[in-house]
């Protein structure tokens, strides 16, 4: 005889007048009760009683359960305590044979050891291989005693405690000895049920009674009781009385079977479902939407929304959710919706009777598409003469809308009928143009009925001014002829950053260096600016002539100017150079001419160049009769000295005179070679010689 009690079935144990933690209510072990202990309290104290003295082991004063043992067939009799936590102390007491709880006698096995105390696992119990009949408490022992050697018709009891730890246990038996045959609680299906009768509050009546058959399958010698707790079925108290109304919905009933010769039970349970959908269901209104105040509307050409295959099923229609309910005053499918949200009512049952009836809740109303506004068109300026441009389409909500709520409506924007339609690939925003003009399809919808109405409109993207680009111009500073500067004619209007303005201000006329601006405005009303330069020119400043003089012929002369032009040089009647250096220069009065490249005018002036004569002949013939120096009028500060080659001073020169004819007081010098010295004002002394030929 062998029977095993796993954790398949926990006995919770209540505070309650039957309690398997007192002897009177100890769980028959039977032979294939599937049962798990989870001990709670300690119920009565047995051994307070005279014929029941307290174990040698132990005090028991612990979380307990009580078992009894009845023998079908001599044997030797064993089983096994398996805590569920391990290590936890689980202790017990055996008694017998006897049939009375209150006379017990002395325990026959008695077993208290702690199992980490004694380095053991918390398995304990009764087995072949031990001798003792007694061990603990604390260290001592390994926690199993030796087989009870039991008798036919004997009756022993097994008391559990926990001392130390927390968890429950499994218990299995074991050796030769047989216990009493259990019964088999066949496991049943769950009961689902329609609420059609009475109410429909997800309630009704009961009868399990026919489900003995279904549970015993033809076991004799037992019956059936059915219990709302899992605790009152094990101890087998409050069974249900028929018929039997379920308190909660769904609810699991406990099923229990006892036999009759040996109180041996089993447990099955099951759950009641009591399906109440007949309780209303609301569908999703369904809105007409349509210009009329009034629609006729056939429900059954929507039915399969709420109902699968109703072909199958019986459906009416009604005007009231009791008509529904009650089969009353059935109705056509087809309904008049009219502006105000109304309810109509769906009666389905099913004539099989395998799914419960219920009633669907169907508002209907007709709502009317927003009043939305065609929209102008929408023109933008090119920007880049590609044709192409960002459009805000969001600039034609206010005028769309026609003043309807904008927070209760949504406008949405596509580049074709068919994306309109399917409400798909909305454009983003913005949005730039793929040809010149485009259709926009714009949709309204009323957020709350998703009613809508369409409207389109054009985008257009209008060509802007195109305007020549112009190089960097010259301007004369101050120059009595302005300068005309000025874009392409014909367009709408002008606007100069100078002021000037109007639709004939094509050209400007400036006279000062600068960045003009101008915008120009077509017939469309687009824009284009451009900015001209004006760079500045003007005549030149002569700053300083750096003249090489005295150099017989081979005078030089480098004029120094200043201003904002570029120029060029000629001197006397030659031809422009770039170069402000001139060399070969003779002696006197020259002019040069400044030129700006630019056209701003030509600067003259005189310049000298000094030197002197290299001899003179004073003899009347009218060639180089007089020694002169060319070009010192234009010094009339200056003095000129005439010495003999010994120093002697023979005449002095005044810049206006005639020159020297080569006398001293009045008699003729004979020929030979002269000295001269020029001094001028803030120049450097300038000597130098010369010869008078005969």
């Amino acid at each position: 005889m062998k029977a095993l009690f796993p954790l398949v079935f926990l006995l919770y144990l209540f505070s309650n007048a039957q309690n398997p933690n007192d002897c009177s209510n100890a769980i028959l072990l039977c032979g294939d009760t599937n049962i798990g202990i989870d001990p709670s309290g300690v119920g009565m104290d047995e051994f307070s009683l005279p014929g029941n003295p307290v174990p040698s082991c132990y005090n028991f004063r612990a979380d307990q359960a009580w078992f009894r043992v009845e023998i079908e067939m001599t044997g030797d009799f064993t089983f096994e305590i398996i805590p569920d936590v391990a290590l936890a102390d689980y202790d017990f007491a055996i008694f017998g044979p006897t049939t009375d709880c209150s006379n017990l006698g002395p325990a026959i096995r008695c077993s208290s050891t702690n199992p980490t105390n004694a380095g053991v696992s918390g398995n304990t119990g009764l087995n072949d291989t031990e001798t003792d009949v007694n061990e603990g408490p604390g260290p001592n022992g390994n926690g199993f005693l030796a087989s009870i050697p039991a008798n036919t018709g004997e009756v022993y009891y097994i008391l559990v405690g926990l001392a130390v730890g927390n968890g429950g246990f499994s218990m299995s038996t074991g050796g030769t000895a047989q216990l009493p045959p259990v019964p088999s609680a066949n496991a049943i299906p769950d009961i689902e049920t329609c609420d059609n009768l009475g109410p429909q509050d997800g309630f009704r009546e009961f009868d399990f009674s026919s489900l003995d058959a279904d549970i015993l399958q033809g076991q004799n010698n037992t019956t059936v009781s059915y219990h709302e707790s899992l605790n009152d079925a094990n101890i087998g108290i409050n069974p249900i009385s028929f018929p039997f109304i379920n308190t909660i919905n769904p609810q699991t009933i406990f099923a229990r079977v006892e036999r009759s010769d040996s109180n041996c039970t089993d447990f099955t349970d099951f759950t009641v479902v009591v399906d109440d959908t007949n309780t209303l269901d609301i569908a999703d209104p369904i809105i007409i939407c349509s210009t009329n105040s009034s629609e006729v509307y056939d429900l059954a050409n929507v039915i399969d929304q709420w109902v699968p295959n109703p072909s199958d099923v019986n459906i009416t229609y009604h005007l009231s959710s009791s008509d529904a309910e009650n089969d009353l005053n059935p109705q056509s499918s087809v309904f008049t919706a009219t502006t105000t949200l109304t309810s109509y009512f769906i009666k389905v049952i099913d004539p099989t009777g395998l799914e419960c009836e219920y009633v669907i809740e169907v508002p209907l109303r007709v709502a009317n598409p927003p009043a939305a506004a065609n929209p102008p068109d929408l023109e933008n300026c090119d920007d880049d003469f590609d044709a192409e441009v960002g459009f805000d389409l969001r600039e034609q909500d206010m005028v769309i809308l026609n003043g309807l709520d904008a927070s209760l409506h949504q406008i949405a924007y596509y580049a074709s009928p068919t994306d309109r339609t399917n409400e798909s690939a909305a454009l983003s925003n913005p949005y730039v143009n793929v040809q010149n003009p485009q259709q926009i399809y714009a949709r309204v919808t009323e957020s709350s009925t998703q009613c809508f109405t369409d409207v389109s409109f054009q985008i257009r993207v209008l060509p802007k001014p195109a305007l020549q680009d112009q190089e960097d111009i010259i301007v004369c500073v101050d120059a009595e002829v302005p300068t005309l500067i000025g874009v392409e004619a014909g367009f709408e209007f002008y606007q100069w950053s100078t002021g000037e303005m109007g639709d004939s201000f094509n050209e400007i006329s400036i006279d000062q260096p600068g960045d003009y601006s101008v915008t120009v405005t077509n017939t469309f009303g687009c824009e284009s600016s451009l900015t001209i330069t004006a760079l500045a020119s003007d005549i030149a400043v002569l700053d300083d002539i750096i003249i090489q003089d005295f150099r017989n012929g081979d005078n030089t002369a480098e004029f120094i100017v200043s201003g904002p032009g570029e120029y060029e040089f000629a001197v006397d009647d030659g031809f422009y150079q770039a170069s402000n250096f001139f060399s070969g220069l003779y002696k006197g009065f020259h002019t040069v001419r400044i030129r700006d490249k630019n056209g701003c005018g030509v600067l003259i002036s005189e310049f000298v160049v000094l030197d002197y004569q290299q001899f003179f002949t004073p003899n009347g013939d009218g060639f180089h009769d007089t020694w002169t120096f060319d070009g010192i009028t234009a010094f009339p500060e200056a003095v000129i000295f005439i010495y003999d080659r010994n120093g002697k001073l023979l005449h002095q020169m005044a810049p206006e005179g005639p020159g020297w004819n080569g006398t001293y007081l009045g008699n003729p010098l004979p020929s030979s070679t002269y000295w001269f010295s020029l001094e001028i004002p803030n120049k450097p002394l300038i000597k130098g010689y010369f010869a008078l030929k005969r």
